[in-house]
């Protein structure tokens, strides 16, 4: 069951997560092991947020076309609480109060969307936008230094990630049926992907600030690199095309903060 979730994530989230915090704290003046130790602590809320909804939410992934099903979702649950419990251990013990915070917010965030918050619009969309932007944020605590980039970077996870969110919704509209009320349902799935387009072209107006701060040729065609991908997902969002949409968003997301490096 435990190796059926990792093969779900792939890894891929919480290594990017920790990614996303490393890079960021390294551009904002941290020490390389402080950027170690919060790359660690972020990399587990995520990988714990990962365990926790998929106990939290079984019945509605045993509906997905994948249909899966966990033999004990309590024991995931317990899982996700036990390695939140870690991650929020490891920022007491080495990290700045404000990355402890994010950690404890990610804990009671995902545990609130996995009971409630994720059956309505209203907050769904919205809490995993936020959750989604604690790997920057945490990183950017980390630091000794401010960094004029990370303000806007914050602004383009925010955006790109709530119209990742809403493209999910669209693909999991049947397996969402009875459980949660979605924007698809209540707009329609067309609507849906055209207000997504329309943040990732928001997201894309906030290279522009992220283009100030950014030095050196490699720099800029990353957030070039950037641009391009949310301007074409938005452009296939817009002609109802889902195709890989969630992950070339993600991979939008990671070339504008590779770019700090």
């Amino acid at each position: 069951m435990w190796f059926l979730v990792l093969r779900l994530t792939r890894s891929t989230l919480p290594l990017c997560s920790a990614l996303a915090a490393w890079i960021v704290s390294r551009a904002c003046g941290s020490d390389s092991i402080t950027s170690a130790i919060a790359a660690t602590a972020i990399g587990l809320s995520t990988l714990a947020a990962s365990f926790y909804h998929y106990g939290g939410q079984d019945k509605m992934y045993a509906r997905k076309a994948e249909r899966l099903e966990f033999s004990d979702p309590q024991l995931l649950m317990l899982t996700g609480l036990t390695i939140f419990s870690l991650s929020i251990a490891v920022s007491v013990a080495w990290l700045p109060k404000a990355c402890t915070y994010t950690c404890l917010f990610n804990t009671v965030a995902i545990t609130a969307y996995s009971h409630k918050l994720s059956s309505h619009w209203a907050t769904k969309n919205l809490t995993i936008g936020i959750v989604c932007m604690t790997p920057v944020y945490i990183g950017w605590q980390a630091g000794t230094t401010t960094h004029p980039l990370v303000p806007w970077a914050l602004g383009t996870a925010l955006l790109s990630q709530v119209a990742r969110e809403m493209v999910k919704d669209v693909q999991d509209i049947v397996a969402n049926e009875g459980i949660r009320v979605t924007l698809p349902m209540v707009l329609g799935t067309q609507r849906v992907l055209q207000i997504a387009g329309l943040l990732l072209l928001g997201a894309t107006a906030t290279l522009v600030g992220v283009l100030q701060f950014t030095e050196g040729l490699l720099q800029q065609l990353m957030v070039l690199a950037s641009a391009v991908i949310f301007v074409f997902v938005a452009r296939e969002l817009a002609l109802y095309r889902l195709g890989k949409s969630q992950t070339a968003i993600t991979a939008g997301l990671l070339f504008v903060l590779i770019a700090l490096l």
